[in-house]
């Protein structure tokens, strides 16, 4: 499938999903929206892959949430049995947001490690949580010497995203909530335009909070990022087109 806009990070194996799935991934296709679909729980993993299987629009990743960092073996299996249809690792990371136990954290940090070096290994990109942690996940992915690095939905400071994107490499995805989110229209402006993409992050982070989100309001970070960036809205598609397929090969 040819795509004008990319959904580079969601989550279409959700329960909430269930009842109205199909119809929602073809408005998608019916836009010309790819999807990126991330399955990051014991119960997801399958099922994810299942659903991706299904579509030519969707294109599967596995990872970990950091809540449950107990299940590093499990996922170690699933992703080498089927790392030939995975397009990226993730999403992974850290999250202080929820978890302020010291211990905890580290447990975090090691399956954060365990699973950047996989990526590497794989010669796959990594997709990023680091909710309230965004400077510890940068720090520790520089010091594993990460190759293709995906942050997502970055709620860090826009001066460490201007560092990460121009000195590193790294790629940030702005979600659909940056039209109520001050702290995602300032990321916008500091990243690096060459590394900057989209995402929904469906079913949350819709642009009307308390609202299931789903990848056919994609367009709404697009014409967001294009306000704030003051270019054109054809300018900017093609250029986080590219962006998007420069990171994830497999969507050539």
């Amino acid at each position: 499938m040819k795509s004008r806009l990319i959904d580079t990070h969601c989550h279409m194996g959700d329960d909430g999903f269930d009842e109205d799935r199909e119809s929602i991934i073809e408005e998608a296709r019916s836009r010309e929206i790819a999807i990126i679909s991330s399955g990051v729980t014991p119960n997801t993993w399958r099922k994810n892959l299942d659903i991706c299987r299904r579509y030519d629009n969707l294109y599967a990743s596995i990872g970990l949430s950091p809540a449950e960092h107990q299940h590093l073996e499990e996922l170690l299996e699933v992703l080498r049995e089927h790392r030939n249809e995975l397009i990226a690792i993730g999403e992974c990371g850290l999250d202080y947001y929820i978890e302020r136990d010291h211990e905890i954290r580290e447990r975090q940090s090691e399956v954060f490690i365990e699973l950047i070096q996989l990526a590497n290994d794989f010669n796959l990109p990594i997709q990023i949580h680091s909710r309230s942690a965004g400077k510890y996940a940068l720090d520790i992915l520089k010091k594993q010497d990460a190759k293709m690095v995906h942050m997502h939905a970055f709620d860090g400071k826009s001066n460490l995203a201007r560092i990460a994107s121009n000195e590193w490499g790294y790629y940030f995805s702005i979600p659909t909530s940056v039209v109520r989110s001050p702290q995602k229209q300032k990321l916008v402006k500091a990243i690096n335009i060459e590394r900057l993409l989209i995402e929904t992050d469906s079913p949350v982070l819709s642009p009307e909070r308390g609202t299931r989100n789903t990848p056919s309001n994609l367009p709404v970070a697009l014409q967001e990022v294009s306000r704030i960036l003051r270019r054109g809205e054809d300018e900017m598609r093609e250029i986080i087109l590219e962006n998007s397929c420069r990171l994830y090969k497999k969507l050539r």
